[in-house]
């Protein structure tokens, strides 16, 4: 929703914008802490500013998007279309390699990726989302083999999101001599102040909750709803999690006619919840 996560879409604009040799940003956080919501933002604004090269939207719900071989051919195709020098480059790899499709990952980004930006220097941004939701183990090793490359493709920046991983950020913080390449950017959702999160929280359930009422749902409710005791109510009940606040949202917002009795009760229902935590 417009006008939520402004501090983190701060940064990554700010990181995007550096000149400084820092081209790789981390973005970590726990499932429903919304990875996802951010990297789809983020490419919304950089494709508007022709700023996107390409991005992949990584989703173990479906087989092709947690397919880790099809990342990396699916950029490549993008890519191409974009830039006609970067299309030149890829034609002679594929060319040359016809099977590049069955390689490994760490292959398929060295012949597909960075093998054509070495050979024509262009300037872009590439957005990986979800790399946890992707099968064959990628997510632990694709960041050491992004490492290992990046000083030959100096003008392209990646941001990549992820749940936590244990041995991640001492992985991606070893010595520079032991893993070429720059130190990437790492930044988790769980260091954004509290106070921040619940702000852009209470902002979408006062929106959603009141075009509901207002296009008809809730046809009892009466005067200004929600008001700010059931925003805390609901705040504290999602518990910093976006995921949590959706689905009270779908719960409030079904079908049926909700009395205001109906809604302090189900609030209510949340409070015990909350209480036996």
């Amino acid at each position: 929703m417009k006008g939520t996560r402004r501090s983190v879409l701060q940064q990554l604009e700010d990181w995007l914008h550096d000149e400084q040799d820092n081209r790789f940003f981390w973005l970590s956080g726990s499932a429903g802490s919304g990875k996802s919501a951010i990297a789809q933002t983020f490419a919304e604004i950089c494709f508007a500013e022709g700023i996107l090269g390409a991005s992949f939207f990584c989703s173990r719900k479906s087989r092709e998007r947690s397919n880790a071989q099809l990342i990396f051919p699916t950029l490549a195709f993008q890519l191409a279309h974009r830039y006609p020098r970067f299309r030149e480059e890829l034609l002679k790899v594929l060319r040359t390699n016809p099977d590049v499709r069955q390689q490994y990952p760490s292959r398929q980004l060295e012949n597909l990726i960075a093998g054509p930006f070495e050979a024509t220097q262009i300037q872009t941004l590439i957005i990986i989302d979800a790399l946890d939701e992707c099968d064959n183990g990628f997510m632990s090793s694709f960041p050491i083999s992004l490492r290992s490359r990046m000083h030959l493709i100096p003008n392209v920046k990646f941001f990549i999101t992820g749940r936590p991983v244990g041995s991640m950020a001492s992985e991606l913080l070893l010595e520079s001599h032991l893993y070429p390449g720059p130190l990437p950017k790492i930044f988790s959702l769980h260091d954004v102040d509290r106070s921040l999160v619940e702000d852009d929280i209470k902002l979408i359930l006062r929106t959603r909750l009141r075009e509901h009422v207002k296009a008809g749902g809730y046809r009892s409710v009466r005067g200004s709803w929600p008001n700010s005791k059931d925003l805390d109510t609901l705040c504290r009940a999602a518990g910093g999690s976006f995921v949590c606040a959706s689905k009270s949202l779908k719960h409030l917002t079904s079908q049926y006619d909700l009395t205001t009795e109906v809604l302090v009760w189900r609030m209510n229902q949340i409070n015990k919840a909350l209480e036996q935590r």
